[in-house]
């Protein structure tokens, strides 16, 4: 299982979800715009106090994975989410997610985010390799696992399907023998 995250970089803490959050989690889904928040967040106001208390502790207890707030320090506001998931202790791998709210795009927090869970995953997470996926049309995430140190390791064919349509994949990696992000 992971240890307990609360990561400090440059403009942000990333940290675990909790019940200090129900009212910005509960303001993105009233307004339906659940970019900020991470897959599986709640779909309905009702379901906000649920998902904050239960759902994400038994995900992050189980050894699954974890779902983290993308807080800014000078706001303390709420401008994205990153997560670990897909988790294999034996091999010490697990996948990174982000997304952030579409009003805070282009200020480069996915990708300090994504360089500082990255590294924190590689030490104090323990594992030997982050790795992401994301899609060949997805022009922003690209850019975001590039300038956050990840190294592409291919393409992964029809990797994803979206509807009927299948998508191609570009896989990244950071690992703890050899991937370093640059610093900001």
């Amino acid at each position: 299982m992971f240890p307990p995250v609360k990561i400090i970089s440059p403009r942000f803490e990333i940290r675990e979800f909790g019940p200090q959050d129900a009212a910005a989690v509960a303001a993105f889904v009233a307004a339906g715009d659940r970019t900020a928040l991470p897959p599986g967040s709640p779909d309905t106001l009702a379901d906000v106090d649920r998902w904050l208390a239960e759902t994400l502790p038994r995900r992050r207890s189980s050894g699954d994975g974890l779902h983290l707030a993308i807080v800014e320090r000078s706001t303390g506001t709420i401008v994205g989410s990153i997560g670990l998931r897909d988790t294999d202790w034996a091999t010490g791998r697990t996948e990174i997610g982000y997304g952030t709210h579409t009003s805070q795009r282009g200020r480069g927090c996915a990708t300090e985010a994504a360089r500082a869970v990255g590294q924190w995953a590689l030490t104090d997470g323990g594992m030997r390799r982050v790795q992401l996926h994301s899609r060949l049309d997805n022009m922003a995430s690209l850019r975001v696992a590039e300038k956050a140190g990840y190294q592409r390791e291919g393409t992964l064919p029809v990797a994803e399907k979206d509807g009927r349509e299948a998508h191609d994949l570009a896989i990244y990696s950071m690992t703890s023998t050899g991937t370093t992000a640059p610093q900001p």
